[in-house]
């Protein structure tokens, strides 16, 4: 599990004590070259500022080099449920799974992924269900090796300096390879929000070019309709146990991706 950070080191350091009591193993990626250890933890840095999807990319390569069958990116501006890892490995999902997320409560962010739970995530209680979604954001994404093989990871290349639209690109790579992008009800994360992004750019700046370079990027990939491929209007909430529909929801805002995109870093 890779966390790509530039500065912000705050966060970080309270992210790794979640990390530290769901015994996962973690890599910090360390693009600014400051982050500044409380422990152990696992540093790389790159010498240059490789961006988030750059910085991922190199956390889920050094993962299955290392043997791992799954890999994610996580933010650092994250707080987790208790078994969120667990929940994102459960072997009852389905078994084209190639993406995994988790819920959150950030609602700037994937309408999708948009919990009804507002409180802290360490009192979240976990449910046994998931969704099937077309696309998921990048706040917290678990690969799986397959997957990243198959697609190649994220696209460093075509999304400008911030890297919006590279988690939508790859999910519609994902499901064009056959494979299955799911949100699981059983992880939950608080994210605050855009804070290295904002510390660095500024909010306005960041969300102008980064749904500036999003939206070109995307179309001169996939046209015009990209749009289509990534908005969910409506989602099945599926049971772990026998994968039986227990509802059918409207996400409670709508995902338009234009002109600043839901979903984005």
């Amino acid at each position: 599990m890779t966390v790509p950070v530039y500065g912000q080191i705050e966060y970080t350091h309270a992210l790794v004590g979640d990390l530290e009591q769901e015994k996962v193993d973690y890599l910090i990626v360390d693009n600014k070259g400051d982050y500044e250890p409380i422990g152990d933890e696992r540093v790389v840095t790159p010498g240059q500022n490789t961006g988030w999807a750059g910085g991922s990319n190199l956390g889920l390569r050094t993962a299955f080099v290392e043997g791992y069958d799954a890999a994610m990116t996580l933010n650092n501006d994250v707080r987790l449920s208790h078994g969120y890892f667990t929940g994102l490995l459960d072997d009852r999902l389905p078994s084209d799974a190639g993406a995994i997320v988790g819920l959150y409560d950030d609602a700037g962010a994937h309408p999708a992924l948009l919990a009804d739970y507002e409180g802290p995530a360490a009192d979240y209680t976990p449910r046994d269900a998931y969704r099937r979604l077309p696309a998921v954001d990048g706040t917290a994404l678990l690969l799986t090796r397959d997957a990243f093989v198959a697609t190649g990871g994220l696209d460093e290349r075509s999304f400008g300096r911030f890297g919006w639209g590279a988690d939508l690109d790859l999910c519609m790579r994902l499901r064009a390879a056959g494979f299955g992008i799911y949100a699981t009800e059983r992880s939950f994360l608080n994210h605050f929000g855009r804070k290295t992004a904002d510390a660095v750019a500024g909010r306005r700046r960041y969300q102008f070019f980064g749904g500036k370079e999003m939206a070109r990027g995307l179309k001169k990939l996939y046209g015009n309709k990209w749009r289509n491929d990534v908005v969910t209007q409506r989602f099945e909430v599926r049971s772990l146990a026998d994968h039986s529909v227990l509802r059918t929801e409207t996400p409670r805002m709508v995902f338009k991706a234009d002109p600043v995109p839901a979903g984005a870093h």
